[in-house]
């Protein structure tokens, strides 16, 4: 009875309190990242991919985010473009749903991501592109590299198991969300995936006032970024939200432009 207990522990590891890895962005409020003065030639933004396939099987599914820094946001000819890709993978590109263990993780660039969910036939949809905070561009960045740091695994359901009880591993979804200072894997739990997670995502965003002026869609990314080239479903989001333009700025920035206040 005792063995079976422990046995039944570890199957469900720590989801009760849901314990994620102490990851470096998610102590740090965006806010505070914000203190720095913006160059008034910078621009920041971020578009939400989800797939899934036509019968949608946990497998089959996929959830990353890209966010770009722009430097000339007039979209002249030398405009220069820097994208930064969380795409959380196991490193075999072979997803074992049930897997207990964790094991070694990849971060693919946006290109591959592409690439592979096409390889089987997933069905692509993106949310955006939206203008984002500075801080969230800087969080983000800050979660890429812990995940490439070789500190954390991929398992394809991270509440139990050995993910859970040990704190070294997440899957593509949690991979982007573990960086949210407010909330645990208990908001974004594992009953959305595919492109119910990422709309999730989309969501906690525009209602947590991450974006500027999260109405409108910077469209011209698609085409600089070369998505144009894929057959990728263009979603939005209509729920409701914080406009930026409301709130005056929480940090000096050369353009002046006001920044709300942010829960992320």
């Amino acid at each position: 009875m005792k063995h079976a207990c422990w046995v039944l522990f570890f199957i469900t590891g720590c989801s009760f309190h849901d314990i994620r890895p102490n990851t470096p962005a998610m102590q740090v409020p965006l806010v505070e990242l914000e203190q720095e003065v913006i160059p008034v030639t910078e621009r920041y933004y971020m578009i939400v991919f989800g797939s899934q396939s036509s019968w949608k099987r946990p497998k089959y599914t996929h959830t990353w985010a890209t966010v770009i820094r722009v430097n000339d946001p007039d979209c002249g000819p030398h405009i220069d473009l820097e994208p930064h890709t969380i795409s959380w993978m196991p490193k075999a590109l072979d997803i074992k749903t049930w897997n207990l263990l964790v094991e070694p993780g990849i971060n693919l660039d946006l290109d591959k991501t592409i690439e592979l969910m096409k390889k089987s036939d997933q069905r692509i949809s993106i949310w955006g592109p939206y203008e984002i905070r500075p801080g969230l561009y800087k969080k983000f960045l800050m979660q890429k590299e812990f995940l490439e740091s070789g500190e954390i695994g991929y398992q394809c359901v991270d509440t139990t198991g050995e993910a859970a009880w040990r704190r070294n591993g997440c899957d593509c979804i949690h991979a982007i969300t573990d960086a949210d200072v407010q909330f645990d894997r208990r908001l974004y739990h594992l009953r959305r995936y595919g492109e119910t997670a990422s709309e999730f995502i989309v969501q906690q965003c525009f209602e947590r006032g991450v974006l500027i002026k999260p109405e409108t869609t910077h469209d011209w990314l698609i085409d600089r970024l070369g998505l144009q080239n894929h057959k990728i479903n263009h979603r939005k989001y209509n729920g409701w939200s914080i406009s930026a333009d409301e709130f005056p700025p929480l940090a000096p920035t050369e353009s002046a432009r006001p920044l709300g206040p942010a829960r992320f």
